[in-house]
């Protein structure tokens, strides 16, 4: 169900002194982590050209060579820049709160700070925002223009809430995606669908995998104040149940905690990176940090 009153305003967060300012510091946190990572191995078939005495042989394309009748080379250029997609989550268990912003607004932020800051630093940056369908999407491209598009679609109510079918998206966003590219996933992943972990698998081999998850306190941890709580699955209809805090709290944190390591581990052996943001706490350090340790992982 589309949220009615989006409590989401993005146009003082891009002229905010203070946010742009660390936006600047991620900005280059960021060209000197997933920049070094792509920009450095990445090589882009430019073209043929006739052989010339000295050329590398490896690099002689005989299938061109025999339509063309003269020896033939492939030529290859550095990629200049780097193709960063967002993918984020805006389904039912994304506009559950217990902090000043739903789940989906604080992530919202998260997605625009990071896409105006790889703007800045010259990169392509896209964009598709699902459910259980794709909402809205931009292919990566340059300049500013995308960053305010972004802005748009992020800030409109009717985009938030529905069901979530990830495995239909993500076929989706594979089919619609044929450059290189980064892709960033941003979703708390609840309620994930059975084998959702190949579709991980299945971008690992071709794209560049981080999955950013957000997280409510009280995904983690049942609040300790009073005796029961009425609780509702967000995608089913009419599901609550009556829970006694103080019989199954310890059991509900620790099968959190069991969930998002096993969460992370999935990501671990597709090679992605992962980081975990908490709603309750400032994203920018959790981010810088995070982007700061990749760039030591990369450069050894």
């Amino acid at each position: 169900m589309p949220i009615k009153e989006l409590d989401l305003d993005l146009k003082p967060v891009l002229k905010n002194a203070d946010v742009r300012a660390r936006r600047r510091v991620l900005s280059r946190v960021l060209e000197g982590s997933w920049t070094a990572l792509l920009k450095g191995r990445g090589m882009e078939f430019a073209g043929f050209r006739q052989y010339t005495y000295g050329d590398d042989a490896s690099r002689i394309d005989w299938n061109a060579t025999l339509r063309a009748k003269e020896v033939l080379v492939r030529e290859f250029e550095e990629y200049k820049t780097v193709n960063v997609l967002f993918l984020m989550d805006v389904s039912d268990s994304m506009l559950f709160t217990s902090q000043p912003r739903l789940k989906c607004e604080y992530a919202a932020e998260i997605m625009f700070n990071l896409a105006t800051a790889i703007a800045d630093a010259g990169d392509n940056v896209g964009y598709a925002i699902f459910s259980d369908h794709i909402i809205a999407k931009q292919l990566p491209g340059l300049g500013r223009e995308v960053v305010y598009r972004l802005a748009q679609d992020l800030m409109n109510g009717e985009h938030y809430g529905g069901g979530s079918d990830f495995k239909q998206v993500m076929n989706l966003v594979n089919s619609m995606l044929h450059q290189r590219s980064l892709i960033i996933l941003i979703s708390d992943f609840i309620g994930m669908p059975q084998g959702w972990e190949r579709y991980i698998q299945m971008f690992s081999t071709r794209y560049d995998l981080i999955g950013v998850m957000v997280r409510d306190p009280h995904d983690f941890q049942l609040p300790h104040a009073g005796v029961q709580l009425v609780l509702r699955d967000p995608n089913v209809k009419d599901d609550t149940l009556l829970v006694d805090v103080k019989q199954y709290a310890e059991a509900f944190n620790e099968e959190a905690k069991r969930e998002e390591r096993y969460i992370e581990s999935v990501f671990e052996k597709a090679k992605g990176g992962f980081v975990k943001i908490d709603t309750s706490k400032d994203p920018f350090d959790k981010l810088i940090a995070y982007f700061r340790k990749r760039a030591k992982i990369i450069k050894g």
